[in-house]
């Protein structure tokens, strides 16, 4: 079985990846897309660091790394809420952030506690990753294919019910590891499902960014025979 480490590294590679898709779609002009560009851009920033651990175990990378990979997740909500034209509850989410970004901090210097901290990050993407799940859920279009949004559903349902059986069982002390970079049965599974589901909610993102595309190509081809045809009965 792969070491942490080598499991990191993989999730990296992948992540970035996925960043330069969602980075190569900035332009569109469809709401949420940037922004869900620059939450995968965090996510990814959040991986790097926590990979680097190792290298100089006497930096915050390990708080910095937790900090980004858990802010990610509500950037995407962010972003999605603003693709189906949702308004967004910034102080609701501001607050969470900042409960968040406090409690990371305190178990890192107040009172350090690897699993407190590890629980608390994946508690955070879980919350997250279910809430999108409903959200494309209850607001996928009608008039268009449901795959592309049924495929986000899954992945993003999947990932959130991994990160909460995670978060329970570092909440309830039930892996005796204390660092990233320790391997065990739970890391194992977390990596291994985190692999198909991570970069699974974002590319199923991407695709409905594409049927969005797709939908509003379509709409002004319709618009466009429309007023052609028009314009030709008023010629007669």
């Amino acid at each position: 079985m792969p070491t942490p480490t080598l499991w990191l590294i993989v999730v990296l590679v992948i992540c970035l990846l996925m960043t330069g898709v969602t980075f190569s779609l900035y332009r569109t002009g469809i709401a949420g897309v940037r922004m869900f560009a620059w939450a995968a851009a965090v996510s990814s920033a959040g991986v790097a660091f926590n990979t680097a651990i190792p290298l100089s175990p006497g930096l915050p990378l390990g708080l910095a790394g937790s900090t980004l990979f858990g802010v990610g997740m509500p950037l995407s909500f962010v972003a999605l809420r603003q693709f189906f034209g949702l308004s967004v509850p910034w102080r609701p989410l501001i607050a969470l952030t900042v409960v968040f970004v406090a409690a990371l901090v305190l178990y890192y210097y107040v009172w350090p506690d690897w699993a407190t901290r590890t629980a608390t990050v994946s508690a955070l993407r879980g919350l997250m990753s279910l809430l999108i799940a409903v959200l494309v859920l209850r607001r996928r279009p009608r008039h268009r294919p449901a795959f592309p949004y049924l495929f986000t559903v899954v992945m993003a349902a999947g990932l959130g019910l991994m990160h909460t059986w995670r978060a329970s069982v570092y909440f309830l002390r039930l892996d005796a590891i204390n660092a990233l970079s320790q391997g065990s049965t739970v890391q194992n599974i977390y990596f291994i499902v985190g692999l198909v589901t991570l970069p699974g909610v974002l590319l199923g993102i991407v695709m409905m960014v594409h049927d969005r595309m797709l939908d509003q190509r379509a709409n002004k081809a319709a618009t466009g025979s429309t007023a052609g045809g028009t314009g030709a009965a008023a010629r007669r």
